[in-house]
Protein backbone atom coordinates (compact mmCIF):
# COMPACT_ATOMS: atom_id res chain seq x y z
CA UNK A 1 0.00 0.00 0.00
CA UNK A 2 1.57 3.40 -0.96
CA UNK A 3 1.93 5.85 2.34
CA UNK A 4 -0.41 8.56 2.65
CA UNK A 5 -0.31 11.73 4.24
CA UNK A 6 -3.86 12.91 5.66
CA UNK A 7 -4.37 16.72 7.13
CA UNK A 8 -6.80 19.39 7.57
CA UNK A 9 -4.74 22.28 5.91
CA UNK A 10 -2.11 22.86 4.29
CA UNK A 11 -0.28 26.29 4.81
CA UNK A 12 3.26 27.66 3.03
CA UNK A 13 5.68 29.16 5.48
CA UNK A 14 4.25 32.88 5.08
CA UNK A 15 0.92 30.98 6.62
CA UNK A 16 -0.49 30.84 3.07
CA UNK A 17 -2.78 28.75 1.30
CA UNK A 18 -1.24 28.93 -1.53
CA UNK A 19 -0.01 25.42 -3.00
CA UNK A 20 2.57 25.35 -6.27
CA UNK A 21 2.73 22.09 -8.32
CA UNK A 22 3.32 21.18 -12.09
CA UNK A 23 1.14 18.82 -12.20
CA UNK A 24 -2.26 17.48 -11.11
CA UNK A 25 -3.86 13.88 -11.51
CA UNK A 26 -6.98 12.17 -10.70
CA UNK A 27 -6.30 9.71 -7.69
CA UNK A 28 -8.74 7.19 -9.01
CA UNK A 29 -9.61 8.07 -12.49
CA UNK A 30 -6.71 9.52 -14.93
CA UNK A 31 -7.89 12.95 -15.80
CA UNK A 32 -10.50 13.63 -13.96
CA UNK A 33 -10.04 15.77 -10.84
CA UNK A 34 -13.89 16.94 -9.44
CA UNK A 35 -13.51 20.73 -8.21
CA UNK A 36 -16.43 22.07 -5.53
CA UNK A 37 -17.70 24.48 -7.51
CA UNK A 38 -21.08 26.91 -6.50
CA UNK A 39 -23.07 25.63 -4.25
CA UNK A 40 -22.63 21.62 -3.66
CA UNK A 41 -22.39 21.04 -7.00
CA UNK A 42 -19.12 19.64 -8.46
CA UNK A 43 -17.33 19.91 -11.97
CA UNK A 44 -14.80 18.04 -13.46
CA UNK A 45 -11.66 20.43 -13.72
CA UNK A 46 -10.45 19.14 -17.55
CA UNK A 47 -14.11 18.74 -18.74
CA UNK A 48 -14.27 22.55 -17.59
CA UNK A 49 -11.33 24.22 -19.15
CA UNK A 50 -11.62 26.02 -22.69
CA UNK A 51 -9.09 23.44 -24.67
CA UNK A 52 -7.77 27.04 -27.30
CA UNK A 53 -9.29 30.46 -27.45
CA UNK A 54 -8.00 32.95 -30.14
CA UNK A 55 -8.12 36.70 -31.30
CA UNK A 56 -8.12 37.04 -35.03
CA UNK A 57 -8.08 40.07 -37.20
CA UNK A 58 -9.49 38.89 -39.90
CA UNK A 59 -9.35 42.59 -42.02
CA UNK A 60 -5.30 42.71 -42.14
CA UNK A 61 -5.25 39.05 -41.36
CA UNK A 62 -3.63 37.32 -38.36
CA UNK A 63 -4.04 35.76 -34.93
CA UNK A 64 -3.49 38.70 -32.59
CA UNK A 65 -2.95 35.99 -29.22
CA UNK A 66 -3.82 32.57 -28.92
CA UNK A 67 -3.79 29.50 -26.75
CA UNK A 68 -3.47 25.96 -28.89
CA UNK A 69 -3.54 27.51 -32.31
CA UNK A 70 -0.39 26.83 -34.45
CA UNK A 71 -1.85 28.81 -37.70
CA UNK A 72 -5.06 30.92 -39.26
CA UNK A 73 -5.28 30.70 -43.33
CA UNK A 74 -7.22 33.26 -45.10
CA UNK A 75 -9.04 31.91 -47.72
CA UNK A 76 -11.31 34.71 -48.97
CA UNK A 77 -13.03 37.73 -47.52
CA UNK A 78 -14.94 36.69 -44.36
CA UNK A 79 -14.12 32.66 -44.83
CA UNK A 80 -11.10 31.43 -42.58
CA UNK A 81 -9.55 28.41 -40.87
CA UNK A 82 -7.77 27.55 -37.67
CA UNK A 83 -5.57 24.89 -37.23
CA UNK A 84 -4.77 23.48 -33.51
CA UNK A 85 -1.61 23.24 -31.92
CA UNK A 86 -2.61 19.96 -30.07
CA UNK A 87 -5.96 17.91 -31.71
CA UNK A 88 -8.81 17.46 -30.37
CA UNK A 89 -9.76 13.67 -29.31
CA UNK A 90 -13.18 13.69 -31.61
CA UNK A 91 -15.28 15.70 -33.80
CA UNK A 92 -17.79 16.14 -30.97
CA UNK A 93 -16.69 19.78 -29.59
CA UNK A 94 -18.02 22.74 -29.57
CA UNK A 95 -17.25 26.25 -30.97
CA UNK A 96 -18.34 29.63 -29.66
CA UNK A 97 -17.75 33.29 -31.15
CA UNK A 98 -18.04 36.91 -31.84
CA UNK A 99 -16.98 39.37 -34.62
CA UNK A 100 -17.02 43.12 -34.28
CA UNK A 101 -18.65 46.16 -36.21
CA UNK A 102 -22.15 44.28 -36.55
CA UNK A 103 -20.96 40.92 -37.82
CA UNK A 104 -21.92 37.55 -37.35
CA UNK A 105 -19.80 34.48 -36.55
CA UNK A 106 -20.18 31.42 -37.66
CA UNK A 107 -18.12 27.67 -38.04
CA UNK A 108 -19.35 26.72 -40.94
CA UNK A 109 -22.04 24.10 -41.31
CA UNK A 110 -21.60 22.49 -44.41
CA UNK A 111 -17.55 21.38 -43.49
CA UNK A 112 -17.46 18.32 -40.98
CA UNK A 113 -15.72 19.15 -38.12
CA UNK A 114 -11.74 17.91 -38.05
CA UNK A 115 -9.55 17.13 -35.45
CA UNK A 116 -7.12 19.33 -36.21
CA UNK A 117 -8.91 22.64 -38.14
CA UNK A 118 -12.04 24.24 -37.94
CA UNK A 119 -13.49 26.83 -40.62
CA UNK A 120 -15.09 30.08 -40.10
CA UNK A 121 -17.03 32.59 -42.00
CA UNK A 122 -17.66 35.80 -40.42
CA UNK A 123 -21.17 37.16 -42.33
CA UNK A 124 -22.73 40.89 -42.40
CA UNK A 125 -25.31 41.26 -40.32
CA UNK A 126 -27.39 43.53 -42.55
CA UNK A 127 -27.25 41.17 -46.03
CA UNK A 128 -25.42 38.07 -44.95
CA UNK A 129 -22.55 38.97 -47.21
CA UNK A 130 -19.22 37.40 -46.09
CA UNK A 131 -16.93 40.29 -44.62
CA UNK A 132 -13.26 40.40 -42.68
CA UNK A 133 -13.99 42.27 -39.36
CA UNK A 134 -11.56 43.66 -37.29
CA UNK A 135 -11.84 41.88 -34.10
CA UNK A 136 -13.01 38.00 -33.90
CA UNK A 137 -12.81 35.58 -30.85
CA UNK A 138 -13.40 32.68 -30.66
CA UNK A 139 -13.03 29.65 -27.68
CA UNK A 140 -13.24 25.60 -28.21
CA UNK A 141 -14.54 23.03 -25.72
CA UNK A 142 -14.21 19.70 -25.92
CA UNK A 143 -11.30 16.48 -25.13
CA UNK A 144 -8.09 17.24 -26.13
CA UNK A 145 -5.91 13.91 -27.85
Amino acid sequence: MPSQIKVDEIKNVAGQYEIKTNTFKGQTTAGSIAVQGEGTATTNLQQGLTKAWGNLNSSSFGLRDSFNFASATDHSAGTHTVTYTTAMANTNYCVTGAGSDGRNFYVRHSQTYSTAAFKMTINERSDNSLVDADYVGFDLAGDLA
